[in-house]
């Protein structure tokens, strides 16, 4: 009995120590990119995104022509589609592209766009230079790609997926199939050959394609591959060769966490400053050599 009680009484003086128990806090769900997407799908899709797009852009006007009216110019030559997940994220993007191309039209060297899809980007691109250089034909810009989809993810690449058929487990998977494409290098030299005869196109797999460019320096470069292995190599090959003054722009995204890594990796590789935009464009100037 003396023994329970001694035993019962430590007990006592344990809890009292401890306080009171803490309360479970139940941590909120993480949402996930397919499920970012699917709600931004359905959100957008019931906005007035017409309305949006003019009170964020409609004053932006490249030369004589508004940014907006010239990047769905370009979209409709090319063939090319937005959804109502991506549509404020891709006219930002691709008006903060113009700018800094715009900035970089004294700076001396080529001009690059890495994975260039269809061509709408690489089209506006050429405009906008066009609307300060009227004789500019597209001597000089380069569009890459390899005109059969993406390369095959690695372990960076992979995004979290929510198995709905498995009491909700989180697992990691690919996002691009490798190999998938609609768009071909045919299609893209078509778009460009009356108004920009001279823009070079190089069909391939980075880094070996890189290996068909000009030994030469950059002044502006678009990378837009998606994935770690191939933005971390583009990164390798233009980044030494930037000319002073020189920006380098990667696109970044919920899909895309290989390519954000890549670019952090290398600059922080190389102890490099960087800027990240709102809509996860990272962006790299040369204001050094």
């Amino acid at each position: 009995m003396l023994l329970k009680r001694l035993f019962e009484a430590t007990q006592r003086a344990r809890v009292a120590r401890a306080g009171p128990a803490t309360p479970r806090v139940e941590l909120p769900r993480v949402e996930l990119p397919l499920e970012e997407e699917r709600r931004l799908y359905e959100a957008h899709g019931r906005a007035p995104v017409e309305r949006h797009l003019d009170i964020l852009f409609g004053d932006y006007r490249i030369g004589d022509e508004r940014f907006i009216d010239m990047y769905r110019e370009a979209m409709r030559v090319t063939g090319t589609v937005l959804t109502p997940f991506n549509v404020f994220q891709r006219f930002d993007t691709r008006a903060q592209l113009c700018r800094y191309l715009l900035a970089t039209l004294d700076v001396p060297g080529r001009r690059a766009e890495c994975g260039a899809y269809r061509g709408a980007t690489a089209l506006l691109l050429c405009r906008a230079m066009r609307s300060r250089q009227p004789s500019f034909d597209g001597q000089a810009m380069h569009l890459i790609d390899s005109f059969s989809g993406t390369s095959h993810n690695v372990a960076q690449d992979l995004i979290a997926v929510r198995d709905t058929d498995r009491n909700g487990d989180v697992r990691m998977a690919e996002f691009f199939e490798a190999g998938k494409t609609d768009a071909s290098e045919e299609a893209v030299r078509a778009a460009f050959a009356s108004e920009f005869p001279a823009v070079a196109v190089h069909a391939g797999w980075i880094p070996a394609v890189l290996s068909s460019l000009p030994e030469s320096s950059w002044a502006f470069v678009h990378l837009d591959v998606t994935l770690y292995e191939p933005t971390l190599a583009a990164l390798a090959y233009f980044h030494p060769r930037l000319s002073s003054g020189g920006v380098i722009l990667c696109d970044g995204s919920i899909f895309c966490p290989g390519a954000e890594a890549a670019f952090r990796s290398y600059c922080e590789r190389n102890a490099l400053g960087y800027a990240v935009l709102g809509h996860r464009e990272y962006v790299l100037t040369n204001e050094a050599r």
